[in-house]
C-alpha cells in the first residue's frame, strides 16, 4: 500500500462554518371548525387564539387539536438559520454586503434589475452564495 503524504501547501482552506440544522417539523394549528367535512366557510384555516369562556380548545381538550406552546420552538442555535446551515441576510443594496462573511444572501423583492445585477456581481466577488439570483444578462 502506498501512503499519501500531505504537504503544508496542499492543505485545504477551511470552508464556511456550517451548523447542522435539525429543525423540528412544523405543526399546523387551526381555528376550531375551520377544517373538516362540516367546516365554516367564513373561518379560514389559520391559527387564532381561542378566547371564548366555554371554548374547548382554550381549556385544552385533547380531541379539539393542538395549540402552540413554548415547547414547539426550535433550539436557539438553529432558530432563523437556513436549512443549508448558515445564517441568512436580506440585502437591499451593495453597501449592505459590507462585512458579510459566512452568510447566505437573499436579495429583497423590491430591488430592481439593475441594482440586483450589481449585488450579484459584488457577492460573486466576495464568494457569497445568493439564494434568489434570477438575473439574466
Amino acid at each position: 500500500m502506498a501512503e499519501k503524504k500531505i504537504t503544508a501547501g496542499a492543505a485545504k482552506k477551511p470552508a464556511q462554518k456550517k451548523i447542522s440544522v435539525a429543525k423540528k417539523p412544523k405543526k399546523k394549528f387551526y381555528v376550531p371548525n375551520s377544517t373538516g367535512k362540516r367546516r365554516m366557510k367564513s373561518v379560514k384555516p389559520r391559527w387564532r387564539k381561542p378566547r371564548g369562556v366555554d371554548n374547548k380548545k382554550r381549556i385544552r381538550k385533547a380531541w379539539f387539536g393542538a395549540c402552540p406552546k413554548v415547547g414547539n420552538k426550535n433550539p436557539e442555535n438553529v432558530r432563523g438559520m437556513h436549512p443549508l446551515g448558515l445564517p441568512e441576510i436580506l440585502v437591499n443594496n451593495v453597501a449592505e454586503l459590507e462585512g458579510a462573511d459566512g452568510v447566505l444572501v437573499r436579495i429583497a423583492s423590491g430591488v430592481g434589475k439593475k441594482k440586483k445585477a450589481e449585488i450579484v456581481a459584488k457577492a460573486k466577488e466576495m464568494n457569497l452564495r445568493i439564494l434568489n439570483v434570477g438575473v439574466k444578462k
